[in-house]
């Protein structure tokens, strides 16, 4: 694609050395740049236009940036070049995006869990429909993409045009703080946006809780959707209702448009009686604890304002088994229970643990760490949430990067009111608290979730929780994977 063509609606001031060559590829790593790419130079911890000679070795025929370059290439100068790499990446792959109707759910917890509902939900009602997400992105059940949470804008256009192709017509999408603090979704118009809540979490990041909340918060607007769907029992979630914009909410305490009575809750799943802006959905899952009766809760409310029918909503909910990585059930004998969930966040142990306190008898081991890059009072929330409601606690690693264990436990600990172990490998401290097992106990693994490796000094280290149970389960209980054990509905 011509320069002048891939420049459409992209603001920029000037274009140095005008001339329009013919754009091959678009990259924003200079290690990647092949012949006849276009460079954008983004502004992080470092300049990106500190490469451009390499970008220019590499091929680069033309760059973006946001200040005069003296160079032999053409350079277009913007103000916000992060926001221009999105447009460009939109206009490469012929604007792919606009062709679907987009869902996005954004907020701390409760993301995946919300976009697989409605994903479920669209597939019972036979739409043609992909999701984009912390598991990866997914057609008609098949991976075809793992990487970020919300993917770079390279990789994101690409996908939509590849869906596009695929027939896709509609695309359930996770939209993470990073992604719009960083403009990738400039230029991309969603049908809803759904808000689930808002709680400590990438404060290393965002500084404070208003910022965190301020992006989260001013993401919602008519740029970026024709409507949104918020928590009405969440303090930022009810803020959304003063948007100029049209707002549904959802929720179990405050006066909500989609709200539900008659609740029962148990290991086994939950039921409920919805009312959906006044239409009643009998509703049953398997999936477990109040907080998935808020992710349920925002996807009917989605689906329905989609088109879905009643029954189509009711019969998708009751077809999602379980989600990778979400409240994953190892039933065992002697009445013992695995559970592996990806709570990472010291409300997300909150909501996890409290319903195990409340659902199951007996013992609670709880194995957990906290990523490298975790503030320190966020380590020791997590404690403290982790001693509520646990007999025993195991430390291990969970993404430590370059950040010490030691230091890393030191931080939880000031948290821990419990008997504690630290073991910083972490099948070996999976394996030690299976050797912890006695009747009626449950065994709570948190942070990893689906996540496929363990991010050790800069290496990813391959590493499945679910595999780590698995082998662990085979080993104490002389059972091999199959039908008696493994995301069992107890």
């Amino acid at each position: 694609m011509l320069l002048n063509k891939l420049l459409n609606d992209v603001p920029h001031l000037q274009i140095t050395n005008n001339f329009n060559p013919n754009i091959l590829g678009v990259k924003f790593n200079s290690k990647e740049v092949k012949k006849g790419d276009l460079f954008v130079c983004l502004k992080g911890e470092v300049d990106g236009a500190t490469f451009l000679d390499e970008a220019i070795k590499n091929g680069a025929v033309a760059c973006v940036c946001e200040d005069v370059l003296d160079t032999i290439i053409p350079v277009v100068v913007v103000e916000n070049a992060r926001k221009a790499l999105s447009l460009i990446c939109k206009n490469f792959y012929g604007c792919a995006c606009d062709e679907f109707k987009i869902v996005m759910v954004t907020g701390t917890n409760g993301k995946t869990t919300t976009s697989y509902i409605l994903y479920n939900i669209l597939q019972q009602n036979k739409t043609k429909c992909a999701l984009i997400g912390t598991n990866g992105i997914f057609v008609d059940n098949k991976q075809i993409y793992y990487g970020l949470t919300t993917p770079d804008p390279t990789e994101l256009h690409y996908y939509f045009e590849v869906l596009k192709k695929m027939g896709v017509t509609h695309i359930v999408m996770e939209a993470s703080a990073h992604a719009i603090k960083l403009n990738k979704l400039c230029g991309i118009k969603a049908e809803q946006i759904i808000f689930t809540n808002l709680t400590n979490e990438h404060l290393d990041y965002f500084g404070t809780m208003e910022n965190y909340a301020k992006t989260k918060l001013d993401f919602f607007s008519l740029d970026n959707a024709n409507l949104a769907i918020t928590n009405a029992d969440d303090d930022y979630g009810v803020t959304l209702l003063n948007k100029k914009m049209p707002v549904i909410s959802y929720g179990l305490k405050n006066p909500a448009d989609t709200f539900c009575v008659d609740i029962n809750s148990s290991i086994m799943g939950l039921t409920f009686c919805a009312n959906v802006m006044d239409e009643i959905i009998e509703i049953s899952s398997s999936l477990v604890g109040i907080y998935n009766v808020y992710n349920i809760l925002a996807a009917i409310t989605s689906a329905h304002c989609l088109g879905v029918d009643a029954k189509t909503i009711k019969q998708g909910v009751k077809n999602l088994k379980n989600i990778a990585g979400r409240f994953n059930k190892f039933l065992l004998d002697l009445n013992n229970l695995v559970v592996v969930d990806f709570a990472h966040t010291p409300d997300g142990f909150f909501n996890v643990l409290s319903e195990i306190k409340k659902l199951r008898q007996g013992k609670i081991i709880t194995v957990f760490g906290c990523v490298g890059y975790s503030d320190a009072e966020k380590r020791k929330q997590m404690g403290e949430v982790a001693s509520k409601f646990s007999d025993e606690i195991v430390l291990t690693s969970d993404n430590p990067n370059f950040a010490k264990f030691d230091d890393i436990c030191l931080d939880i600990l000031k948290g821990v009111s419990v008997p504690y172990t630290k073991i910083f490998d972490r099948f070996s401290a999976v394996k030690f608290a299976f050797s912890k097992l006695t009747k009626n106990t449950t065994l709570v693994l948190l942070g990893k979730g689906a996540e496929t490796s363990n991010l050790i000094n800069g290496v990813k280290v391959p590493y499945s929780e679910v595999k780590a149970v698995e082998t662990c389960i085979e080993e104490f209980y002389n059972v091999k994977k199959g039908e008696d054990f493994g995301n069992s509905t107890v």
